[in-house]
């Protein structure tokens, strides 16, 4: 942590990414470093692949896409990426800096850039950001604590998650007591959707494909599909929740058509290691949640291919 500290504290500009299809602990720890260092007087600046997500419109301000001008920096701050194929495009953007810092939570992460701070038992990015904070001696304002929150919140579920700590428990009590919104922020990530995506999602329950006895379940969204309901695939969100909440499943996975493959997100409801699966083909994550991109445009191909790799680590 001594050399992260060293290497944020003689940072002259900065440039901050998040992973491809950012995710709230993703987009609200982008967040959170950004504050932090725009305190310290160092020009910052947040850069994603491709749109976020509306769902998260409430913190993803101040983001800059991937192809835009992008002002001088000389370090690379990467957070929340679980290796270098999640950086994307933007890779070009580390080779171009004067030092890369990789800061994460999966314990599939390698270690990449100059220095790396990998803490696979945190809860969230944005509780390693926390310790990291603290160790700074960072003076954490509502804002930043704001940022903190969501992204603790969004990784653990609303802390129902098996990832949840005391610790993260300890962490998330001191974040509200900076007097943070934490009701409107859990409304905002949770129970705040729209109609077209909610009507799509009852649909999916009907298409829910079981397989080994129904231990391993999974829904796939394909363009056309999610067209006729007026929304792209891409950015829909939590169809891995549709069979993940069914009785008696132990691996649940939703596919969606992306550009360049299929999206996979895995869910693990008991012992069996989803991160195994995704590293299959080329993904990675956690031992409860995981995702990969399969390259191929056929979907029928791809779940096939996941059901067979999740049945070898069914219990």
């Amino acid at each position: 942590m001594e050399q992260i500290i060293e290497l944020i504290k003689s940072a002259k500009s900065a440039v901050i990414l998040p992973h491809i299809s950012a995710d709230a602990d993703a987009v609200a720890s982008c967040q959170a470093m950004r504050c932090v260092l725009m305190n310290m007087g160092i020009p910052s600046v947040i850069c994603a692949e491709e749109s976020i997500e509306k769902r998260l419109d409430f913190i993803s301000n101040e983001v800059v896409l991937y192809g835009d001008e992008l002002p001088q920096y000389d370090t690379c701050i990467v957070l929340d990426c679980g290796d270098m194929g999640r950086i994307g495009k933007r890779a070009s953007l580390l080779e171009t800096a004067d030092k890369v810092i990789n800061i994460d939570h999966h314990k599939t992460n390698d270690g990449f850039g100059d220095a790396s701070l990998v803490v696979p038992d945190a809860s969230a990015t944005g509780e390693i950001l926390y310790v990291l904070f603290k160790a700074m001696d960072i003076d954490i304002n509502r804002e930043i604590a704001g940022y903190l929150y969501t992204a603790i919140c969004s990784d653990t579920g609303g802390f129902a998650y098996s990832n949840v700590s005391s610790e993260t428990f300890m962490i998330a009590a001191d974040l509200v007591s900076y007097d943070i919104n934490h009701a409107e922020i859990s409304r905002m990530l949770f129970d705040c959707v729209d109609i077209d995506e909610e009507l799509l999602k009852a649909e999916l329950v009907k298409r829910i494909k079981s397989y080994y006895d129904g231990k391993v379940r999974m829904v796939s969204v394909t363009n056309e599909f999610a067209k006729s309901f007026n929304l792209t695939p891409k950015y829909i969100e939590g169809t891995v929740d549709i069979p993940r909440r069914i009785r008696g499943t132990q691996i649940a996975a939703s596919l969606k058509e992306i550009t360049g493959g299929i999206r996979v997100s895995l869910r693990s409801n008991g012992d069996a290691d989803v991160s195994k699966v995704a590293l299959q083909f080329g993904g990675g994550g956690h031992t409860k949640a995981a995702g990969c991109t399969i390259a191929t445009d056929d979907i029928s191909k791809a779940e096939e291919l996941i059901a067979k790799a999740c049945g070898g680590e069914i219990q």
